[in-house]
């Protein structure tokens, strides 16, 4: 029988096919991650990789062929019967944990906690999300606990220079520089709250590899209602600012 050919979602597109140890290759290098969308002969619809551990009886080719729609953007041409692909197939260790609990974008924290290198390090790397977005990028991140104290930090901070009525430009300049702050300090950040999260998660259950990496999927990833909140409370905070100026 041929072996099962696996199409993927990446970047709004459908790319293969390759076989599973294509796949696994494409996990190592974290192009492929456990919310990664897949697709062959026999699935009644596109999955995610996380969620084909527990898939024991896919459905029939027929049965795949009358459920796509033809205006699909990840309609793909037959292929075999697939197998099971083991949640984290290729990523094994921490370099697992970490991209179960990242998500989508684990490529690029890979490269920028150097990952690869033995000791996870994200110092003297640059976030231009945190220094554009700050509390935005954190809720979205899902960095809740740092985003309620960068808050704090920015009241604070607004607070003083009301008292002491600090001119604009010197304002501005204040703002700049917490805005910088996030940005050189993001990826440590980001990187320690991950390691937090991940610790969390093994001391509640160490024996299941399976179950860690759910969980840590569960928890981790991004939050677009957790942007979209940060986003309303900061238009709401400036908002009461320019009343009270006013």
């Amino acid at each position: 029988m041929q072996e099962a050919q696996w199409y993927y979602a990446r970047n709004g597109k459908s790319e293969g096919p390759v076989d599973l140890a294509g796949l696994q290759r494409l996990q190592q290098d974290g192009v492929i991650t456990g919310h990664t969308l897949l697709w062959c002969e026999g699935m009644a619809g596109w999955q995610a990789l996380q969620t084909l551990q527990s898939t024991a009886t896919p459905a029939s080719g027929a049965e795949a062929v009358a459920t796509a729609s033809s205006h699909d953007p990840y309609r793909a041409p037959a292929a075999a019967t697939p197998d099971v692909i083991p949640l984290g197939a290729g990523l094994t260790g921490q370099l697992g944990l970490y991209a179960a609990i990242v998500g989508g974008n684990f490529p690029i924290y890979r490269k920028r906690w150097r990952l690869d290198q033995g000791t996870a390090s994200a110092a003297g790397t640059w976030h231009w999300p945190g220094f554009l977005f700050g509390v935005i990028w954190m809720m979205y991140r899902k960095m809740y606990r740092m985003a309620a104290i960068w808050v704090g930090v920015l009241v604070a901070s607004s607070a003083i220079e009301a008292f002491i009525e600090v001119p604009d430009a010197l304002s501005l300049v204040i703002n700049l520089g917490l805005s910088v702050t996030v940005g050189v300090f993001a990826n440590s950040w980001y990187l320690q709250h991950c390691q937090r999260e991940i610790a969390r998660v093994q001391s509640l259950d160490t024996g299941n590899d399976a179950a860690v990496r759910s969980a840590l999927a569960a928890r981790g990833d991004t939050s677009v209602i957790g942007a979209v909140i940060a986003i309303a409370v900061s238009v709401t905070l400036a908002i009461v600012g320019a009343m009270s100026i006013g």
